[in-house]
């Protein structure tokens, strides 16, 4: 054990120890997520409701950063309006799976080179019964106001849980309607990850991702009438 700390090797192998208890008990959802994030000594992240709209460190090291421009010239909603909305993304992604996104909110149509984009509308594609679509993660559409049905533990913003499922799409994801509480099923308030979600999205993570893995969250939403800004 000494040997292990005077060369700084044990947090690698105890990363790689719960990242391989992730993957035994994956089918065991978030709980078992939790349990292996205390078993490591990382803060702890209640899962009862997320609460307050405050962003909550992340169990997970390094935390990366995506860019995420947000297109709202078709939106029925203002900007002001998405505040709360676009914090609660960050909440789901970031207090579970070590991701968050660097958002900027535009007026324009002019999509990224790098992260995702999401175009906020009334209604998509002339179907009022759908509540998001993705295509690529340069071509992600979310109603203003989704339509969901119910989940024991919910989140509380229609569009945050909506914008957060087609992002996890975009980092690999695919539908599991096992629990009204899965973040990846269609159509509930559900915004929970299991263990090999969190695997999963991560690795699709790295390549999507801001260089500098310092920050342990992200910034404030910016706001900007005209495309190409530092986030392009």
């Amino acid at each position: 054990m000494v040997d292990c700390l005077r060369y700084g090797t044990c947090a690698r192998v105890m990363t790689r120890i719960v990242l391989l208890f992730f993957s035994f008990c994956s089918v065991l959802s978030f709980p078992c997520f939790r349990a292996a994030a205390e078993a490591q000594g990382w803060p702890r992240v209640e899962t009862a409701s997320l609460g307050d709209p405050v962003i909550p460190a992340s169990p997970l090291d390094p935390v990366y950063r995506l860019p995420l421009r947000i297109h709202l010239g078709g939106s029925g909603r203002s900007p002001a309006d998405f505040k709360v909305m676009l914090e609660e993304i960050n909440d789901i992604w970031l207090s579970q799976a070590g991701i968050c996104f660097e958002m900027q909110i535009v007026l324009d149509d002019d999509p990224l080179r790098q992260g995702m984009d999401i175009w906020f509308l009334p209604d998509l594609s002339g179907d009022s019964g759908l509540n998001g679509i993705y295509r690529d993660e340069h071509h992600i559409q979310v109603r203003d106001t989704p339509v969901l049905g119910p989940a024991p533990h919910p989140a509380h913003y229609p569009a945050a849980r909506t914008a957060a499922h087609e992002c996890g799409h975009g980092l690999s994801l695919r539908h599991r309607q096992d629990s009204d509480d899965n973040l990846m099923r269609s159509k509930t308030y559900g915004w929970q990850l299991n263990a090999r979600e969190v695997i999963v999205a991560r690795k699709a993570a790295v390549g999507k991702a801001l260089q500098d893995t310092t920050p342990r969250n992200c910034g404030e939403p910016t706001i900007s009438i005209h495309s190409g800004s530092s986030t392009n």
